[in-house]
């Protein structure tokens, strides 16, 4: 055979390859869950870290958030963090009034949802994980709050939250 007709047929060979090897692998049913709570306390940049689940995050923002910009009088000492099968972060502290729901992303958590679950400051919070749902246990009044991505979950209803 001459070079000339083989030409084509190694191109049209290798374009066969190349779109075989760029298929995507994906891996399906991932359940993202942290079945136990983490609790971290901030060093003095306010940056906790999770050595068993790999995540570093500033607890900065949630001070903004919760508690306003130029507070000075609160102080977070321990971070509470879950994670849900489907990936969303879940994070609350003494004395805060809401627990902040977050997003994976690049190098960075984007609010997905803030959820009040309380008019008065928690002081004791915890989490559970109980059949796939999220718990928060406000351990001071013994009261559970089952929550999801979206928010308070009431009798398998959810019920939006701000």
């Amino acid at each position: 055979m001459r070079p000339q007709k083989l030409i084509p047929i190694i191109l049209l060979a290798s374009i066969v390859m190349l779109g075989t090897a760029c298929k995507t692998f994906v891996v399906e049913n991932v359940n993202y869950a942290h079945q136990i709570e983490s609790v971290l306390t901030p060093d003095e940049d306010g940056t906790v870290t999770d050595v068993r689940h790999g995540i570093t995050f500033n607890v900065a923002p949630f001070h903004k958030k919760e508690f306003g910009e130029n507070d000075s009088t609160h102080q977070i000492k321990e971070v509470r963090l879950i994670r849900n099968a489907e990936g969303f972060y879940f994070i609350t502290a003494n004395q805060f009034k809401n627990v902040y729901v977050m997003e994976p992303g690049n190098g960075s958590l984007k609010l997905k949802k803030k959820i009040k679950v309380s008019e008065e400051r928690i002081s004791e919070p915890a989490f559970n994980m109980r059949d796939g749902v999220v718990q928060l246990v406000k351990i001071e009044t013994n009261e559970i709050v089952s929550l999801n991505e979206n928010g308070i979950k009431k009798n398998d209803k959810e019920e939006e939250q701000s």
